[in-house]
């Protein structure tokens, strides 16, 4: 009798969790995009692609992303190579000016928004070229690193002044 009881107790768990599971999922993925353009040789065959994926990015997520597309299809474009669909070469990805001649980072590009004073087209091409900029720190640093250019301490440090610069917090030392 008990251990019917405990089996009919782990069903109904079972149950809620799954319900649980369902319910949360839309909200899970609500900020998250995704995209891939192809690069295609001069004949038409794909060589490689361009993909971006934003995760968790609650405002301006597809802007995110066709922003890293369109950046990764002009670097191809400019290098003589075709892609798989030129629309994302047409649109106007640019960005504003930062408020008070400094550089954008999260929590800027946040206040801005925030208030108004950007759309959530440009808070999503900001925020991908903020991280876009972050990213390039991390790997000009590791490639330093490789190549014994810096310490592992310089390396610490570069990350470091990467992150409170992608954060927008001060960063002392």
């Amino acid at each position: 009798m008990t251990m019917i009881r405990i089996d009919r107790l782990l069903r109904t768990m079972k149950k809620s969790a799954i319900k649980i599971v369902l319910t949360l999922m839309p909200i899970l993925l609500l900020g998250c995009a995704q995209g891939r353009v192809d690069v295609l040789d001069k004949d038409g065959n794909i060589i490689g692609s361009c993909t971006a994926d934003f995760s968790f990015h609650w405002y301006g997520a597809q802007d995110s992303v066709d922003y890293i597309l369109y950046l990764c299809a002009r670097d191809n474009v400019e290098r003589g190579y075709k892609i798989s669909d030129e629309s994302i070469l047409a649109k106007d990805y640019s960005i504003p000016e930062p408020p008070n001649g400094e550089k954008w980072n999260k929590k800027s590009a946040k206040d801005q928004f925030s208030k108004k004073l950007i759309s959530e087209e440009k808070y999503g091409y900001i925020l991908a070229s903020i991280e876009f900029r972050y990213w390039q720190k991390l790997d000009e640093a590791e490639e330093q690193l490789l190549q014994s250019e810096i310490t592992q301490v310089e390396y610490k440090n570069l990350v470091r002044e990467a992150k409170a610069e992608f954060d927008g917090t001060e960063e002392n030392g």
